[in-house]
């Protein structure tokens, strides 16, 4: 009888628990209202862009036009004086990359570029670049030791984590990724240490 009575005890706690669990989150005060305010629009539209950043600023990188061709674009956005500038483009034409900024510096992982010949398709490429804002210079890396596309990148503790994406599968006579084709997901996880530029 002792363990019965226990049992109810402890399943009265968890009841109530959860009950006030409960009213606390329906009760809860609600979220300071956010609120959209339109800014100057993006010079150049275009689809699979990418946005980081870096000393108060955001930099856009990318843009893919009909065919699958990578553009290359570079714009920073000052949020002070609602402003786009076009920067540097980009030292090889990519879409799909994995950005991550570490001490004022944007790196830029992998992604897809266009194949020098045959029809359009998504060839993975294991570049590492760095995109210095202040200079507008970009500066090759080692590369990855995988070569990737649609992944992503995490700083911690100033080194960046890259984690996942798009490849070929191992023993494929493809060259290149389809979308309209399988692909191989990954979950890779490698890190980049910009300070000794090693993986």
């Amino acid at each position: 009888m002792t363990n019965a009575v226990a049992h109810l005890s402890r399943l009265s706690f968890a009841a109530a628990f959860a009950f006030a669990v409960t009213l606390g989150v329906l009760h809860a005060p609600p979220a300071a209202a956010q609120k959209w305010s339109t800014a100057a629009p993006i010079p150049v539209g275009a689809e699979e862009i990418y946005g980081i950043a870096a000393g108060g600023k955001l930099y856009v990188f990318g843009g893919l036009a009909p065919g699958w061709k990578p553009m290359g674009m570079v714009f920073e956005y000052d949020p002070a004086v609602d402003r786009w500038t076009r920067k540097r483009d980009m030292p090889a034409f990519l879409h799909h990359v994995a950005l991550a900024t570490v001490n004022g510096k944007i790196y830029m992982f992998g992604g897809f570029e266009l194949p020098g010949k045959g029809p359009a398709a998504w060839a993975p490429v294991s570049t590492t670049w760095e995109y210095d804002p202040t200079a507008d210079s970009w500066r090759s890396m080692a590369p990855a030791p995988m070569a990737r596309g649609a992944h992503n990148a995490v700083v911690v503790d100033n080194r960046v984590h890259v984690i996942g994406g798009a490849g070929l599968h191992p023993g494929s006579k493809e060259t290149a990724l389809h979308p309209a084709r399988p692909y191989r997901a990954l979950g890779t996880h490698e890190v980049f240490d910009p300070a000794t530029n090693a993986w």
